[in-house]
């Protein structure tokens, strides 16, 4: 299990091509904080965040532009995020898209990760520090904040535009300066960082949704993910979830037993790794019913068994929840 934090190291691609705007050589700076420029042509390299926060810290007095994070944000293209960025784009929405951010953000960084929030209206993104999270650097945050908020409008168009953005930090510029750029209200010194839609906006789908090649890009983010850590509790549990699920027996209480845990111990063990036994669960069955009713070789009935579900209407009802659809409106 990695104990430091790292990031995925094409991260760094959009502020090498930023630097290169202001006429600064992002290898020598990353060479002066230890990181391998050659790394970022490697599919799976990671950098410390350590090391990357630093690259951020002298990248942007390099530049002198308190904008600089911003610069780099309108760089930032799907395929620096590696299947996540592929997830976001084909999302039948904008909600689905921010489900895969929560889900996979570990893939771009496991420095804290992000978790999906509602009320008022709105529904969005905020950020949870871990206990040993790295501060980032507020340029990072910035190239991160409309990094998303650009790819997510590859996904879904205006629709993916933010009804709000709330940074921790105090402002360096206008806030008409901020709000031209993110499109916009903009807030400072909130609790976390936030990027917050419309919540009926965000739930409706999207012409360029696919939801095929988003399932595939999941599969594609959790096997990384399980890379990263084989020996998480989470893919634990998601292994167990998987020898058991056409049995029945998926209570928290039974896979605690199997990996002589309590109850207690495994919920806060798969805290720490930010998610929950029932995230788990939901997404395991998800994972497994879209692959059965693509193949087309099992009916509902065959399905509901397979997953573990006590009937076809808790199936249904299930689907319905994960893909606004029923299985069978799914199929047509």
């Amino acid at each position: 299990m990695l104990h430091k934090s790292t990031v995925l190291a094409m991260t760094a691609a959009p502020l090498r091509e930023a630097l290169r705007e202001y006429g600064v050589d992002f290898a020598t700076l990353a060479r002066r904080v230890g990181l391998d420029p050659a790394l970022l042509a490697t599919p799976n390299a990671r950098y410390p965040v350590t090391a990357m926060q630093q690259l951020w810290d002298i990248a942007a007095r390099a530049t002198a532009d308190p904008l600089f994070g911003f610069r780099v944000g309108e760089c930032m293209r799907p395929g620096m995020l590696h299947a996540l960025g592929l997830g976001i784009v084909s999302s039948p929405s904008v909600l689905e898209a921010l489900r895969r951010i929560e889900r996979y953000s570990g893939i771009v960084s496991t420095n804290g990760r992000v978790v999906i929030v509602q009320h008022a209206g709105l529904v969005g993104l905020e950020t949870r520090a871990g206990d040993l999270s790295v501060m980032p650097t507020t340029h990072c945050v910035d190239a991160l904040v409309v990094g998303l908020t650009r790819i997510l409008e590859q996904c879904a168009g205006p629709a993916a535009r933010p009804s709000r953005v709330v940074f921790m930090r105090p402002r360096v510029a206008p806030v008409a300066t901020y709000e031209s750029i993110l499109g916009c209200p903009v807030a400072f010194d909130g609790d976390h960082i936030a990027i917050l839609f419309d919540a009926s906006s965000a739930a409706k789908p999207t012409l360029e949704g696919n939801a095929e090649l988003a399932a595939e890009a999941d599969r594609i983010a959790a096997r990384y993910l399980e890379s990263l850590a084989p020996e998480s509790t989470a893919a634990r549990v998601r292994s167990l979830l998987l020898q058991a699920m056409s049995s029945g027996a998926l209570q928290q209480d039974g896979i605690a037993r199997r990996l002589n845990q309590s109850p207690s111990t495994l919920q806060r063990r798969l805290r720490r790794e930010g998610t929950t036994y029932q995230s788990l669960l939901d997404s395991t069955r998800r994972e497994l019913a879209l692959d059965y009713l693509r193949q087309g070789r099992h009916s509902l009935a065959d399905i509901t068994f397979l997953l573990g579900f006590a009937d076809q209407s808790n199936f249904t009802r299930a689907f319905r929840r994960w893909t606004g659809k029923t299985p069978r409106q799914y199929l047509s």
